[in-house]
Formats: structure tokens, C-alpha cells, sequence
């Protein structure tokens, strides 16, 4: 099994340095292209907050806050609440270890479950990213069906429940599945496999790299996957479920990439 795990430079100062190295970046060549994003991003939004009605995008979100506000302040955090929170916080302590700690990482990648997981380190991260993937998948669902106590959401009719989501909802949804997942498709391209999962740290060759969608977004990765878990579980929420704290919830997954993103760039 391969890999080092060497101490490397911090993110923020790799960028700074490939960035000050390129002159397009330097000349800003890409503003154009973050204006558009920006327009693509809040337009829609615009829309559904001149159009929606019954109840208004204000009231919506008005109401959403305040139960989710609720929910956090009435010091009765639930047993379920707390469970979510401590599963969906797994993921960034595993990533944590890989980015900060890779000499560690490297050599349990040496050992017997190690070498079980993957032939060399960057595919032992590979298979820690499906494991999380999957803890963090279920934990979302299991919370959504708890709430509604393990019934059929759409007992009432696939086309019943579309209805009752509103044009913010529908909104929220596009980007989370457009912006969102375009943001994630465009990474791998750019970096690929290696570059996505901290294979700089584990003795892999991975240039940095200055261009798009790193020229649009300082962390395009995890602002399209914060997009994503907000657009989608936007579209989901039900007043059942913001009042157990689904919202919250969701805020959580965000605050956890903020947290990946700063450890990124300064540790």
C-alpha cells in the first residue's frame, strides 16, 4: 500500500500561490461568469417571491423560522434530534482525519481493515466516503419517515403532495439538483477522483487547479452540496416535520461543511 501522508502546505496558501502564478486569474477573467451565476441563482427566487401567494415566500419562511426556532429553544431537544445530529457529524470527523491528520491515516491504511477497504489510501477514503454516504442518506430518511410515523408520505396521493409544495419549494429544488449537482459533476472534472478526496495529502499528484468552477466559487464542492441538502429537504419539509426540526437538521449538514471548508483552508 501506497501513499505518505507528508505534511503539506494549507489549502489557502496553495491557492495563493497558484492564483498569484496565473495571470488569468489575477486579471479576474471569470467576473462575467460569477455575475451569471449569481443571476441564475437569485432569479427564480425573485420570481416565487413576487408570485407565490397562499402563503406569500415571507410568510413561508416566517413561519418555518419560528417553529424551527421552537424547536431549538423549548429545551426539550429530542432523543431522535440528538441521534441525527451525532450521525450526520461522523462524516467530518472521518474527513477531518484524512485532510489534518493523514500521517495517522496512512498508517491505519496499513493495517489489516485497511488494507481491507481499499488497495492504497486514497481508495480506503473512497470506501469511507460510500460508508458515510450511506449514514448520512439514512439518517435524513429515517428522521423524515420517524416523524411521520412510519407511514407512506404519499398516501394521500403523489400528486396531492406535489401540490402542497409551493413555487419556493420547487425553486429550492431546481438549484439543488441543477446548481447543486452541476457544482459537484464540474469538481470531479476539474480534480478528479484524487483531488476530491485529499489525495495531496496521501502522496498523490494533484496540481492545483485555478479555473472554472474554482474561479466562480472559493469551495464550489461544498457550496453545491450545501445547495443540494437545502433545495431538496426544502422541498420536502412538511409543517410536521420543521416543527421536529427537519430545517434544523439541515442547517447542521450545512454548518458541517462550513467546518470541512475551514479546515481545508487552515489546517
Amino acid at each position: 500500500m501506497t501513499g505518505k501522508g507528508d505534511k503539506v502546505h494549507m489549502d489557502i496558501e496553495r491557492r495563493k500561490e497558484a492564483e498569484a502564478a496565473d495571470p488569468v486569474t489575477k486579471k479576474g477573467a471569470d467576473r462575467q461568469l460569477q455575475a451569471l451565476m449569481w443571476v441564475y441563482f437569485l432569479v427564480p427566487y425573485m420570481w416565487a417571491w413576487q408570485t407565490q401567494e397562499n402563503p406569500t415566500v415571507q410568510e413561508q419562511v416566517s413561519t418555518w423560522l419560528n417553529q424551527s426556532w421552537s424547536q431549538l429553544t423549548d429545551h426539550e431537544v429530542t432523543l431522535h434530534f440528538q441521534a441525527a445530529f451525532f450521525a450526520l457529524l461522523i462524516e467530518r470527523l472521518c474527513y477531518t482525519w484524512v485532510h489534518t491528520f493523514s500521517p495517522s491515516f496512512v498508517r491505519f491504511c496499513n493495517t489489516a481493515i485497511g488494507r481491507n477497504m481499499g488497495k492504497k489510501p486514497l481508495d480506503v477514503v473512497l470506501t469511507i466516503f460510500y460508508i458515510n454516504k450511506c449514514i448520512q442518506l439514512g439518517t435524513f430518511l429515517t428522521f423524515y419517515w420517524y416523524i411521520l410515523g412510519w407511514t407512506n408520505p404519499f398516501a394521500e396521493g403523489v400528486l396531492v403532495r406535489l401540490a402542497q409544495c409551493t413555487r419556493f419549494q420547487y425553486v429550492s429544488l431546481m438549484h439543488g439538483i441543477a446548481l447543486g449537482q452541476g457544482l459537484n459533476t464540474a469538481i470531479y472534472r476539474a480534480i478528479g477522483k484524487a483531488g476530491v478526496y485529499y489525495g495531496y495529502r496521501l502522496g498523490e499528484e494533484v496540481p492545483w487547479v485555478t479555473g472554472f468552477p474554482f474561479s466562480v466559487f472559493p469551495h464550489p464542492q461544498y457550496f453545491g452540496v450545501c445547495v443540494c441538502v437545502m433545495g431538496v429537504n426544502i422541498f420536502c419539509a412538511t409543517t410536521a416535520h420543521v416543527q421536529a426540526g427537519w430545517l434544523n437538521l439541515t442547517m447542521v449538514q450545512v454548518l458541517l461543511y462550513v467546518y470541512m471548508a475551514l479546515v481545508e483552508d487552515y489546517m
